[in-house]
């Protein structure tokens, strides 16, 4: 073990996903109570930093520049720069060699890391894990264990609810300006997915959210990115505008503010069906070539429906259409088979155990 007493300045190498950064946060609790006094950094990559705005967990953010387009030579001199904050100990979340190689040119005295890659000639401490453990294990404890050199201790039961300060102010604010009351009822949905193979059908978000209307009279809210503007808008489509609302142009602060303030949450397989549970929202998450028992969320079992076929190849290895048929609409049967009366009814299990509505 290292001595608690000489580690003052502790660097941390986040992974590159907003789910992976969240599913990462029960070891960066631990690690603060472990080291209270220390200072703890955190090397990201956008627009994962904005997940700090509180400095509950970390005391600084750095951002590092993305791989693709920034070439190594900036990275490397980027990495070289870090040198000036004298980190004791540098922990590395993600696999990759890359990420190994620029902790040490960060000039960590102490490096932690699993043994993937051929990268232990980067680590100090590189801890084995084997294939299936990389496959089974949930991701909240795959990361926890890469803490085991600093005796991290038992993993949390669940996120810190003193993550993210409130900002009620503004929350009013970004409320009323969308049209929604104190008293509206609302479900948030993301049909987004960082693959187009892991997302449902725009079609059946679009029926699911009639059906929602319906039977709940809430109000919809849609959340998403630029880039899936029509996909929002095709949604939106098979409703009445007075009870959907589309988002974009929110950084993840504002989105997880709005979370905060919905009732349930519906979503694909990706990051915002986490940062739904880490605001302990209730979620509704469909699952198509991912499987949830290792990258579930991290959330009480009786807050959460996973709607999933469990498929003998689950999890997918990402060989789309090379390992099996697409179907008519170029989805993995994983996906194509999940139907609006599934999702319809792992709603209602969780509306009427929760009261919900």
């Amino acid at each position: 073990m290292l001595n608690k007493e000489k580690i003052f300045h502790i660097v941390l190498w986040m992974p590159s996903w907003i789910g992976d950064v969240v599913l990462s946060l029960p070891a960066l609790q631990s690690l603060r109570k472990i080291y209270p006094n220390a200072r703890i950094t955190a090397i990201v990559k956008f627009p994962t930093g904005q997940l700090f705005n509180n400095r509950t967990l970390v005391d600084s953010v750095l951002q590092f520049p993305k791989n693709k387009g920034d070439g190594y030579i900036k990275q490397y001199n980027y990495a070289l720069g870090f040198r000036k904050y004298k980190f004791d100990v540098g922990i590395v979340f993600p696999n990759s060699f890359h990420s190994a190689l620029m902790l040490m040119v960060m000039g960590a005295k102490f490096r932690i890391g699993y043994k993937t890659e051929g990268r232990q000639m980067f680590l100090n401490q590189a801890i084995p894990v084997t294939l299936k453990e990389k496959k089974t294990l949930h991701r909240v404890k795959y990361f926890h264990q890469i803490l085991s050199p600093l005796n991290s201790g038992p993993l949390p039961d669940c996120y810190d609810s003193k993550w993210t300060k409130d900002s009620s102010l503004g929350l009013k604010k970004t409320l009323s300006t969308l049209g929604i009351s104190k008293k509206d009822m609302v479900i948030t949905i993301h049909p987004g997915a960082s693959k187009i193979e892991r997302a449902w059908h725009a079609e059946r978000f679009g029926i699911l959210c009639q059906n929602l209307i319906k039977a709940y009279s809430v109000k919809i809210l849609l959340l998403g990115t630029n880039e899936e503007k029509l996909l929002l808008k095709n949604i939106s489509s098979f409703c009445p505008s007075e009870n959907v609302i589309t988002v974009i142009k929110l950084n993840l602060f504002e989105i997880t503010q709005l979370l905060k303030a919905s009732q349930l949450f519906i979503g694909n397989d990706s990051g915002l069906l986490h940062l739904a549970s880490l605001v302990d929202t209730p979620v509704i998450g469909i699952f198509g070539p991912g499987q949830a028992a290792t990258t579930g969320p991290f959330i009480d079992i009786k807050k959460q429906e996973i709607v999933t076929r469990n498929y003998p190849c689950s999890p997918c290895n990402q060989r789309f259409f090379k390992e099996c048929e697409p179907s008519l609409h170029q989805k993995p049967e994983c996906i194509e088979s999940i139907s609006v009366k599934e999702v319809s009814d792992a709603v209602q299990k969780l509306v009427k155990r929760l009261k919900l509505f």
